[in-house]
């Protein structure tokens, strides 16, 4: 069945066209993909499964089965015999497992107890089978939580790998305190049913096996006797777990902490120390991609679009086995677009770049929209303020949360200064200060800084301040030049009515408008081309006292940028006047992106290019100085790590972070050049 399955795909896929192949990975006939990758897992492993069985040809023949089967998590060691033949028997046993809840109960199990799973009391093996069974009764007796009904089988895993046994599960539904019987307090009822002892009623160490008085350490024995960090994350999880919660305990250096889905929707990090980027999967629980804990958050993100998520695995599937090397990179880039959070994308797509089989034109073709994309974005209007660094004449620690999400700031001094660094270039519509109680300035410049030097650009005659008595908001409208910094210098303050000692004192600064980054000159002592073989170095040299002539009446320059540019625009130096008309061209890929003709000193046209092609007519003679181009350019890498930043949900959150510098790690590696 394998090689009829892979001449198949092989001759489907041959036949396609790049935009093809996805068409047929959503059609019913890919699911020979997923079929063909199981079978390829077994027999790497030596130990095929019974085809021939009616159950398990079921499996492999139902799309939401298999599909669900393997896209739900890695399974340890590759057993997925162990996991196939662990659903297929649950199904033998309850055909009505066979759609829905139940469907991914079962795979949730089988994926589960495809490798052993331990009893924390007793030690010994707990059986899966006789776990599905008790899950599956108590959620046809409405005994769980509500999200528990709507979890994917991914999810699941986490309910049903529990290490208390059914038991102790029962016991902590009946004795959870009434409080905390709710799926966004669940998790946390540990810290107020798990006393933290050093030490037990009657002295003896925790550190001492004599602890728990050599007693099955169950969740109702936790609660009776205490215990430190493991106990308490371990109780926490199981809890979670007795509810239809998932949870499980994580490492951090000298800790145990445990994660839960709050609610059901956002992972939780439960008595935490170390944060998210210290936190590793426990040793004895099945992790995917990688052990270190904030991957759980970003796979969930991930299964919020099942059938993106299966899509893209499809394609990293075919592209690993059946795509012509050349076009395994624009394969595995879209499925990136598709699902950003599906790790292994990353990693195999820095693997076909690698091989080196991507040339320039493809890599600028397929790389050009993230950047078009990103740059659009960057244009929105928004708080240009937010999060950027602040400084002030005092209290400078205070002042870090006037450009977040507000706080208080103050100063008791008769002069005081706050300053906002932007972080580049800023068009500013609209300054607004919410002042802290009374102590506002009635006398205060507001500077911008302007090419490096700050200027005036409002007072305080310009504000709008609404009448609150006591922290009234005002409103200043914004100004025609790029800002990179905001300065606010205040004089003539009041004192506050509650200390008798600040002066001003200001809660929030928003700044909308727009940012537009750094720019730079982009085509300088780049890689050039003319009309003229071995001249044109001086039009890219930044030296305007030399200069390139050209007597041919149809004359061409072509200036290759090193990388995809974001062109604000493009200036000619002329020797004296402007010769002729001029025709420039923005490249990608060796195509016009974007094209304006006329007579021009200064070109003012926004767009992308790997390369500027310029073309000079109706004039018999040239003579230029410099051609500058000025923008932001960006390398291949540069590219896909803002590409991996714009993929995430909550690119800020700190799971989030310790992934994506993971990602970008791996991109930073590659050997790639445009």
């Amino acid at each position: 069945m394998l090689q009829k399955l892979e001449k198949e795909i092989t001759k489907k896929i041959r036949k396609l066209k790049l935009g093809q192949i996805k068409e047929y990975l959503q059609s019913d006939e890919s699911l020979k993909v997923f079929q063909w990758q199981l079978l390829t897992d077994l027999k790497e492993k030596g130990r095929p499964i019974e085809l021939e069985d009616e159950t398990i040809s079921w499996i492999l023949n139902d799309h939401d089965a298999l599909e669900t089967l393997l896209t739900s998590g890695d399974v340890e060691d590759n057993k997925w015999k162990e996991a196939v033949e662990i659903v297929a028997e649950i199904i033998r046993q309850d055909p009505s497992a066979k759609q829905g809840l139940k469907l991914r109960l079962a795979i949730a199990v089988g994926l589960t107890f495809s490798t052993d799973v331990f009893s924390m009391a007793h030690g010994g093996t707990i059986d899966g089978i006789a776990r599905y069974h008790s899950y599956a009764q108590w959620a046809d007796e409405k005994l769980l939580l509500e999200p528990f009904y709507t979890l994917n089988a991914w999810q699941m895993r986490y309910v049903v790998g529990s290490w208390a046994e059914d038991d102790e599960l029962i016991w902590a539904r009946n004795n959870a305190l009434k409080d905390f019987r709710d799926p966004d307090r669940i998790g946390s009822v540990t810290h107020s049913m798990v006393e933290y002892k050093l030490y037990n009623d009657d002295g003896i160490s925790v550190q001492n096996s004599g602890y728990y008085y050599g007693k099955p350490v169950t969740l109702e024995w936790i609660h009776t006797i205490g215990g430190v960090c493991g106990a308490i994350s371990k109780f926490g999880a199981g809890m979670a777990q007795a509810f239809g919660i998932p949870g499980l305990p994580v490492g951090q250096p000298g800790h145990c902490a445990f994660i839960w889905l709050k609610n059901g929707t956002n992972w939780y990090l439960g008595n935490d120390i170390s944060g998210w980027a210290e936190s590793t999967t426990h040793s004895g629980i099945q992790y995917s991609w990688k052990r270190q804990a904030p991957f759980f958050p970003v796979m969930n993100e991930a299964q919020l679009n099942p059938d993106a998520y299966r899509l893209s695995e499809k394609m990293r599937i075919i592209a690993a086995a059946f795509s012509d090397l050349k076009y395994r990179f624009t394969i595995l880039e879209d499925a990136t677009t598709i699902c950003p959070q599906n790790y292994d994308l990353w990693y195999d797509m820095s693997g076909a770049l690698s091989e080196g089989t991507v040339d320039k034109k493809l890599l600028e073709n397929t790389l050009s929209p993230i950047l078009l994309e990103y740059e659009e974005n960057s244009r929105e209007i928004k708080d240009v303020a937010k999060g950027k660094e602040i400084t002030a004449s005092e209290y400078d620690d205070l002042a870090y949360y006037v450009a977040k999400d507000g706080g208080n700031w103050w100063s008791d001094n008769t002069v005081a200064w706050v300053e906002i660094d932007l972080g580049g270039p800023c068009s500013i519509n609209e300054l607004q200060i919410h002042w802290w109680g009374t102590s506002y300035s009635n006398d205060y410049d507001l500077l911008a800084e302007v090419d490096g030097e700050f200027v005036l650009v409002r007072t305080e005659d310009d504000e709008d301040r609404d009448e609150s008595y006591y922290n009234p908001w005002g409103v200043l409208q914004g100004w025609d030049k790029l800002t990179s910094k905001v300065r606010v210098d205040m004089r003539d303050g009041n004192i506050d009515p509650w200390y008798g000692k600040y002066y001003f004192g200001i809660r929030q600064m928003i700044i909308t408008g727009v940012e537009h980054g750094n720019k730079n000159v982009v085509s300088l002592n780049k890689q050039i081309k003319t009309n003229k073989p071995s001249a044109g170095q001086e039009l890219i040299d930044g030296d305007i006292s030399t200069y390139w002539t050209s007597d041919e009446s149809s004359s061409w320059i072509k200036i290759d940028l090193e990388g995809l540019c974001v062109i604000d625009h493009v200036i000619f130096e002329w020797l004296d006047n402007i010769q002729g008309r001029q025709k420039i061209q923005y490249l990608v890929g060796g195509k016009s992106n974007l094209q304006k003709e006329g007579k021009f000193n200064i070109i003012h046209l926004f767009g992308i290019a790997g390369q500027l092609s310029i073309e000079l007519q109706n004039s018999t003679t040239y003579s230029i100085r410099e051609i500058t181009a000025v923008g932001s350019c960006y390398s291949a890498k540069d590219i896909l790590k803002i590409k991996v930043n714009m993929g995430f949900i909550k690119p800020d959150a700190s799971y989030n972070l310790y992934v994506i510098g993971d990602i970008s790690g791996i991109i930073e590696q590659l050997e790639i050049g445009m």
